[in-house]
């Protein structure tokens, strides 16, 4: 368990500190500001009525004068003569001090601000899991007692190691742009002296891989109830050109237990963020940035595939053992969905078969949630078109008739080559002629109509005096 520390840092001494000014000269283009009032500013030991205008992470103080939020540390504060309730924004040893800030603002500048005063706040409980610089632990807040998950870095690492502090602050950087119900929620970040808290939502329920690992059968319904908003969340990490990058059966993990409506997207340690006019940081900058966004939305894409089709086959194929294949459209797992039982429907062999075999035209997930299997009126009235025809040919049969539980698609009879007895097959389509100059039949090439496993079955019967017998499958 991590020790109770005394604060004896300032925002000169922090680790956030990029030792650059507190405020910005020029102007923020779009700048939304989402509150405009007068607030009441220290200056030179007196209070100072002060207009100013809030949005997001910025406080403009006039039309080309701003604060930006993000890793600015922040300490409540209380003013020594009249004791209004304020705020000390610092960075670089320089401070300003806000007061009349309403609550509900200071809850939106946590989530880009730092702050000191965790162990005032919250208590550490149990583990939940270790990383190599990380350790995650389920917390409670002191105050409205609920509980979140606490992910605590080692401070001394981050600082001797170059690699993982940049690392760190990337994966930092993009939580703090996630606004989706299924992915990982961030709600703010404390510093002490030897450790960094980040806040996180608290998923009870269990991970993807769990229920992969231990065999539960899923219907295809409940699938698509887990994939569809995954689906959603990654187009929503895509629009603002964040690559996930690691997705996989490990990285999905329910919000509650026994609930497979709300799966959320964790693990964004690997994540990129690609913005063409993001100019900070030079090792980002790309010689062809538009071939790297296709790439990455391939690669999530495929690695969603991936995660669907372990669902569908009960395997637990990594993502980073077959992606490669993926990315080459050589991934020979899509030839298996024809022999799960119970079948597939078209429409999801289908959107299978659209997302391994994309060709030279990129899917993204936008597309892809357009795909019909994801209509819910088409889920409800579609029949399986598939037809899984067995022979069963006597030696002196030369004429047979397809017989199905749908009479009035019953075919005309046709002519057959006869075969060795006891041969079965899988017969042409009845609009097709066979080929009578081979002594048997070739498996049909659509996978579609012919795939073993479909739900309507005909069946092949002969009498002795080669009179077809017309009844229905059983």
């Amino acid at each position: 368990m991590i020790k109770q520390q005394l604060l004896q840092i300032g925002s000169a001494d922090s680790f956030f500190n990029n030792h650059t000014s507190l405020y910005s000269f020029h102007s923020i283009d779009p700048f939304v500001p989402q509150y405009k009032g007068e607030f009441q500013i220290s200056y030179q030991n007196r209070l100072v009525i002060k207009n100013l205008a809030i949005g997001q992470n910025f406080i403009r103080f006039g039309d080309d004068k701003f604060i930006n939020l993000k890793n600015v540390c922040m300490q409540k504060i209380y003013h020594p003569k009249t004791g209004i309730f304020g705020i000390k924004f610092s960075k670089n040893g320089v401070s300003l001090d806000i007061f009349g800030l309403s609550d509900q603002l200071v809850e939106m500048m946590k989530k880009y601000t730092i702050q000191f005063d965790f162990i005032s706040k919250y208590q550490l409980l149990n583990k939940l899991g270790e990383g190599y610089s990380t350790i995650v632990y389920r917390a409670r807040n002191k105050q409205n007692r609920q509980e979140y998950a606490v992910k605590v870095f080692d401070k001394k690492r981050l600082l001797i190691n170059q690699f993982e502090a940049k690392k760190f602050l990337k994966e930092l950087k993009i939580m703090r742009c996630l606004d989706n119900s299924n992915l990982l929620k961030f709600y703010e970040i404390y510093e002490s002296n030897n450790h960094i808290y980040i806040i996180l939502e608290l998923l009870r329920g269990e991970k993807l891989s769990s229920i992969v690992q231990k065999q539960h059968t899923l219907t295809e319904q409940e699938i698509l109830t887990i994939m569809k908003p995954l689906f959603q969340a990654v187009q929503h990490l895509h629009d603002q050109n964040i690559y996930h990058r690691q997705i996989s059966i490990q990285s999905i993990i329910f919000k509650n237990k026994n609930d497979l409506s709300e799966p959320c997207l964790i693990n964004f340690n690997q994540a990129e963020q690609i913005l063409q006019e993001d100019q900070e940081d030079q090792s980002t900058i790309l010689a062809n940035p538009e071939k790297q966004i296709q790439f990455n939305i391939k690669f999530d894409v495929l690695s969603l595939g991936i995660v669907m089709y372990n669902l569908l086959t009960q395997s637990s194929y990594e993502t980073n053992q077959v992606i490669n294949d993926a990315m080459m459209h050589e991934f020979r797992g899509i030839q298996n969905l024809q022999f799960i039982d119970p079948p597939l429907s078209d429409l999801c062999f289908d959107f299978m078969n659209t997302i391994f075999n994309q060709g030279s035209k990129l899917k993204t997930c936008k597309q892809l949630l357009t795909h019909p299997i994801f209509d819910q009126e088409n889920q409800k009235t579609f029949k399986n078109l598939g037809i899984h025809l067995i022979g069963i040919l006597n030696q002196n049969s030369s004429r047979f008739r397809i017989n199905s539980k749908q009479s009035q698609r019953s075919p005309k009879p046709i002519k057959v080559v006869p075969v060795k007895k006891g041969f079965n097959f899988l017969s042409k389509s009845p609009q097709e002629k066979p080929n009578l100059n081979k002594d048997y039949f070739e498996p049909p090439k659509s996978h579609l109509m012919f795939r073993r496993g479909s739900r309507q079955k005909r069946t092949l019967n002969f009498n002795k005096n080669n009179e077809i017998s017309n009844h229905s499958n059983s």
